[in-house]
């Protein structure tokens, strides 16, 4: 299995066009890295970051986190 952290802007402009994948070695160090991003960023993007893991061809997501229109950090752990 190999995990991975995607990101994207959730403002109503926003496209749904994916950043870059960051490779991680594992569930606990995606979902960390995808709240580093979320919280390092410019509020105003209002960036969402996924941890997922890619299993042959699907992709699963584990783990989201976002900022809202007002700035507020919100995460959400998915079965």
């Amino acid at each position: 299995m190999q995990y991975f952290v995607r990101t994207m802007e959730k403002h109503k402009d926003s496209v749904g066009n994916f950043g870059p994948e960051l490779t991680c070695n594992g569930l606990t160090q995606a979902k960390d890295e995808a709240k580093r991003i979320v919280l390092s960023s410019n509020p105003k993007m209002m960036l969402q970051a996924d941890a997922c893991f890619r299993n042959q061809n699907g992709v699963r997501t584990k783990y989201r986190c976002w900022m809202n229109e007002r700035g507020e950090f919100h995460e959400y752990a998915l079965v």
